[in-house]
């Protein structure tokens, strides 16, 4: 073959294999995610589909060559499809790709081999790429509420790369049954003008969405503590900062809750550090539970964790504290057959208008949750700068008490 498209093609086998690589590093790097190993194997069959298109002359005749080819386009398409649904973890796609794919495979084996027919077998590639890309397309941008701008840049050139296959379909089918020269010399040159171009956008577009994934993965791993899974301190300080800045801007309510688990070093002593992992992780669990998405929780220290609860006023930051010191007392670790008795201590505070940042009222709920472990611990104290809690359960600034 001496023409230009045996150089396109002999490009686009080199580029496949290269992809093929890059993405099984990146699978054996990373974690191993399955969609990475599925764009591995997708871009391995486009680099054996090209080489099979390369040498069709090798094979003992045209139809093992028709059938050869379409095989191998039609295992890319599927692993590329396929990668995208993992990624974003749609489980019903294995069981609907396969029978597709082997329709699809079914179907071009009749046109080559049963009913031949020119147009046919050559929309069917195209024809299936094109559905598969709108898929991804769609997949990709609907995964999250609000998709990162990789993603909405690797949607829009799948689309139009899926656009480009349409049309590589529609100029196809009107070959008819034996094929028109004028035709087939278009549907070549507009496949051969589109294919390579949107065949590296669309890969270079993926590797951004991978390295987008990796570089938000990498972010949550460093304001995430490992033990518990909640906020780590960059972590609430970095949401922290934001709501607080909200809540001045808003005027609304901002409260925090400081909370300590009693006589830790008495576990961690007694029972072991085994125990004392588990007793951080069973307290993460317990002050977790029920919270709504806007509220932030951390691990801020060793065994001090911190709540941080917007549009929250003093009094109901009062009642979630007694509540979550009520649930830990009655809550005990599972680790010996009858549990293991737990108390914490909390302080709270609310926002002010002499609040600057949000270490004033974090301040103000440690100074608090000091005063409840110096009171006798498994209690919850109240910030003493601005309110007290009168006799009769009503919170009433302290110079007026």
């Amino acid at each position: 073959m001496t023409s230009p498209f045996f150089y396109i093609i002999f490009s686009l086998m080199i580029t496949s294999a290269a992809l093929s690589v890059i993405f099984f590093i990146a699978w054996s790097n990373f974690g191993r995610p399955a969609h990475a190993l599925s764009w591995s194997l997708a871009f391995l069959a486009g680099a054996v589909q090209w080489a099979v298109t390369l040498n069709s002359d090798a094979f003992p005749t045209e139809e093992a060559y028709l059938v050869a080819e379409h095989a191998f386009g039609i295992a890319m398409i599927t692993l590329i499809l396929q990668g995208h649904c993992q990624r974003t973890f749609r489980a019903c796609a294995p069981r609907l790709l396969m029978p597709a794919a082997i329709t699809v495979f079914a179907l071009a084996c009749w046109y080559i081999l049963v009913d031949p027919h020119e147009g046919m077998h050559h929309a069917i590639v195209p024809a299936f790429a094109a559905i598969t890309l709108f898929a991804s397309a769609f997949v990709i941008v609907s995964f999250r509420e609000r998709p990162r701008p990789s993603e909405w840049a690797a949607a829009i050139c799948i689309a139009l790369v899926g656009l480009a296959q349409a049309v590589s379909a529609w100029i196809a089918m009107l070959l008819g049954p034996l094929g028109d020269e004028a035709l087939h010399s278009a549907y070549m040159h507009f496949t051969f003008m589109s294919l390579p171009a949107g065949y590296l956008a669309m890969s270079a577009f993926i590797i951004l969405m991978m390295a987008s994934d990796m570089s938000a993965k990498m972010k949550q791993l460093a304001i995430r503590d490992q033990l518990t899974g909640l906020l780590n301190r960059r972590g609430f300080t970095d949401y922290g900062e934001k709501a607080f800045a909200s809540a001045r801007r808003t005027g609304t309510s901002l409260s925090v809750i400081m909370a300590d688990i009693d006589r830790f070093k008495y576990i961690n002593d007694k029972f072991g550090h085994a125990a004392g992992d588990a007793a951080l992780a069973h307290f993460a669990a317990q002050i977790s539970e029920g919270r709504r998405a806007e509220d932030i929780v951390a691990r801020v220290g060793g065994e001090e964790f911190a709540l941080l609860l917007p549009g929250t006023e003093l009094r109901d930051a009062l009642a979630i504290a007694d509540q979550l010191c009520d649930r830990i007392g009655a809550t005990p670790m599972e680790m010996t057959a009858v549990g293991l008795p737990m108390t914490s201590s909390f302080g709270v505070a609310t926002i002010s208008e002499k609040d600057r940042e949000l270490d004033d009222i974090v301040r103000r709920a440690d100074r608090a949750l000091y005063r409840s472990k110096r009171a006798g611990r498994n209690q919850v104290d109240l910030e003493s700068s601005q309110l007290m809690l009168t006799a009769d359960g009503t919170l009433k600034p302290v110079e007026s008490t």
